[in-house]
């Protein structure tokens, strides 16, 4: 069975199999349109798309491509170049989401990704595919803006990019999209940091994204190397320094830091709030003005929502549906669900689909031995059978279990790594031949 790794509290798949390469559209030539920020900054590059005020931009950096969001207050004056030409088979310019017939109010919809409780992993309760599943939907319902609500204590690294890529190529070209942080622990940190707007709750907590594998082993060498290079990219995705997120990997303690054989400098980081309001970063404890990593004793960085705050990695601090739509710059929001118990914003469709997912997950895990022993029993009794109607009656009680087993992982198939210990090619050969054993007992 190959080797799992997890990130923070969890195991999971060793690093060589989480499939580092970075997903970026096909190139085209760029604009050269110009946005003057209130703070004299200018930010050149591709004006992609523009909803309400907002602006997204894409420039480039040290030959990596990302995307910023400018809001309206930020945003003093723009210089337009002339449109890009489109590049065979792809529209001269991107459509704008679809907005509610008649209704000069945006749509907002919040989709959670974990919740209290067991249902909070990634990788098992947290996955691109159920994300991928509930666009459609929220096109149809006319949101343009999506609010992803995470509380996770951290999961699998395998699972990290494919979010990462999920939120970059398909959420973030199609809404404007938006991290609510109320936790975000370990897998759950560096999902979201693919995110250029960031949000807290008060109680919000996010970083310690450390790396184990095996029993408790530290991700240490070419694995951990692999990660930090992972993060590295997903931190251009989303704007952020890189310096941040090495900090919430890897110890700011010297000697830990030799320990885990990897190269450059340890996760130090202090930070200076200039004058402006913007901060700078440094992978070091003299540089800043505040030092960030190591504090308090503890050589891993985790933000609270205060400190997030202050230091601009969120964007401000809501706990109510009303505060966080004025932190965002609207007056008025319609957002789209029906109300329910216990849930602070409407449940849309979109959401309930994430929340009947994680419902059946959880039932799936909790029963799946018992599928399996069912399965295994009934095939058992059916091969003692000499009356072939007695065995069909077994045979057809194996059939309806196996059924169980792939409606499991039709729903989550990530189960298949993760419950049945198999990569998705042994799985199909494992169920064509269970197929073959229920066939040759009916000859």
């Amino acid at each position: 069975m190959t080797k799992r790794m997890w990130s923070g509290w969890w195991r999971g798949l060793a690093a060589a199999v989480l499939g580092l390469a970075l997903l970026v559209p096909a190139g085209r030539a760029w604009a050269d349109d110009k946005v003057t920020l209130t703070d004299g900054r200018v930010i050149t590059g591709e004006i992609t798309r523009e909803v309400e005020g907002y602006v997204w931009i894409k420039v480039t950096a040290g030959g990596i491509h990302r995307e910023e969001m400018l809001r309206p207050d930020q945003i003093k004056s723009i210089e337009r170049d002339a449109p890009p030409a489109a590049t065979a088979g792809e529209p001269a310019s991107k459509p704008e989401p679809k907005a509610r017939p008649g209704s000069g109010t945006p749509r907002a919809a919040v989709i959670t990704l974990g919740e209290s409780g067991d249902k909070d992993m990634v990788g098992i309760y947290m996955t691109a595919e159920t994300i991928r599943r509930a666009v459609p939907q929220l096109e149809s319902d006319g949101v343009t803006v999506l609010v992803l609500r995470i509380k996770s204590g951290g999961g699998a690294l395998l699972e990290i990019q494919r979010l990462s890529d999920m939120i970059e190529l398909e959420l973030k070209p199609k809404f404007r999209t938006v991290a609510w942080i109320d936790s975000a622990i370990s897998a759950a940190a560096m999902t979201a940091h693919a995110l250029n707007e960031i949000y807290f709750t008060s109680q919000g907590n996010y970083g310690a994204c450390t790396g184990w594998s095996g029993a408790l082993q530290a991700v240490k060498g070419r694995g951990l190397e692999e990660v930090l290079y992972m993060m590295e990219k997903i931190s251009a995705r989303g704007g952020h320094h890189p310096a941040i997120m090495r900090a919430m990997q890897i110890s700011a303690d010297t000697e830990e830091f030799k320990a885990l054989g990897v190269s450059g400098a340890p996760g130090a980081l202090s930070a200076t709030v200039n004058p402006d309001g913007t901060v700078s970063w440094f992978a070091d404890t003299t540089s800043g003005e505040f030092v960030l990593n190591p504090k308090g004793g503890v050589n891993i960085l985790t933000f609270n929502a205060a400190e997030a705050e202050k230091f601009k990695f969120s964007r401000g601090t809501a706990d109510t549906l009303d505060q966080l739509a004025r932190l965002m710059g609207f007056t008025e929001l319609e957002w789209v669900g029906e109300k329910a118990p216990g849930v602070i914003w409407p449940v849309s469709k979109a959401e309930k689909m994430q929340m009947e997912f994680r419902d059946k997950t959880f039932r799936d895990q909790t029963a799946v031995q018992s599928y399996w022993v069912a399965y295994q029993s009934a095939i058992a009794v059916a091969r003692q059978q000499q009356d072939r109607n007695e065995r069909g009656r077994f045979v057809g009680k194996a059939r309806q279990e196996l059924n169980r087993i792939k409606s499991m992982m039709k729903n989550n198939p990530n189960l298949v790594l993760f419950v049945l210990n198999m990569l998705p090619k042994q799985y199909e050969e494992w169920l064509e031949e269970q197929e073959k054993i229920l066939k040759e007992l009916m000859r």
